[in-house]
């Protein structure tokens, strides 16, 4: 395929997705992949009834409340089958659940067909439980290339204000782990056993505005969508207009995640709660039934 002509991708808007093309807070990604040799589209259509053969690449950009339809799934698993590239984001919420537990999705129906698939668990909870601290910016979540992969070739780090992590099979490219070490949990994921391509990111941080210009991300998502095209990613990449962020003004996607943090301590200490009140609902049933066998006993002594 020419470097001259444009890599259409079409953007799925039938599922209740985040990533979309009418997001306000992603019109620097629009920018971005127009300024390097790519055509954006969108359909609201099923997907069985759009026609997806003039697209190189379909993107799934976190659907919630909504799940494809079996005639769906089979229609994406013979796009890539015929040589088609496929994006599937997901994310977390903030009761700790991730994939599609946390976006009431079924994205792993489409996923286990090419050896990923979402886990239930945000990366945070994934961490915790193996006793690690998470490595991270500005008290954000860091991903770090796991192997050498066209997609992260030349990136130090990613991150991430909330995330979900993954499980891949033997046939599947491991390509973001938090932290880098055997056994920590996956973000990112691709595979290219068929004829086609298809990448799994359990998070969509980097893709809004108040992040694409951060570290390299930029650069992550040029790759990622070159790789998925089938082209070659070693073409130069034209950045944004600006790359300058104001430090001074604290990012929103921030202090969302500051009110997951404290809504997440909210929900420890109810669970808390309820267990205080459960173990003394259960002593308060102790002291009844007590009462009431020390009545009985003199009425059977009489």
């Amino acid at each position: 395929m020419s470097p001259s002509k444009p890599l259409a991708i079409l953007f799925e808007t039938n599922h209740r997705e985040e990533i979309t093309l009418e997001e306000p807070e992603l019109s620097k990604l629009l920018i971005l992949l127009e300024k390097n040799n790519f055509s954006v589209h969108a359909t609201s259509l099923p997907l069985q009834e759009a026609d997806l053969t003039p697209y190189q690449v379909i993107v799934l950009g976190n659907p919630l409340d909504s799940k494809f339809s079996p005639t769906e799934v089979s229609t994406l698993k013979a796009f890539v089958e015929s040589g088609g590239g496929l994006l599937v984001l997901s994310g977390a919420t903030i009761f700790g659940k991730g994939g599609d537990a946390a976006r009431n999705s079924n994205l792993n129906a489409i996923l286990k067909k090419f050896s990923i698939e979402f886990s239930d668990t945000a990366i945070g909870v994934a961490l915790s439980r193996k006793g690690e601290k998470e490595a991270t910016s500005d008290d954000m979540i860091t991903a770090i290339p796991a192997a050498q992969h066209p997609i992260v070739s030349g990136i130090h780090h990613l991150f991430f204000t909330s995330a979900t992590s993954l499980i891949s099979g033997k046939n599947a490219h491991q390509l973001l782990r938090v932290p880098n070490q055997p056994g920590s949990p996956l973000i990112a994921a691709a595979t290219d056993e068929n004829q086609g391509r298809v990448l799994a990111l359990g998070g969509t941080t980097p893709f809004f505005d108040d992040f694409i210009e951060t570290d390299d991300h930029s650069i992550f998502i040029v790759q990622a969508f070159r790789w998925l095209a089938g082209t070659s990613t070693q073409h130069q990449i034209v950045p944004l207009p600006s790359q300058s962020i104001k430090k001074d003004t604290e990012p929103s996607s921030v202090m969302i995640e500051e009110l997951r943090a404290q809504l997440n301590f909210i929900e420890e200490e109810l669970h808390t709660l309820k267990k205080v009140i459960h173990s003394s609902l259960k002593e308060m049933e102790e002291v009844v039934r007590q009462i009431k066998q020390e009545e009985k006993d003199p009425e059977e002594d009489a």
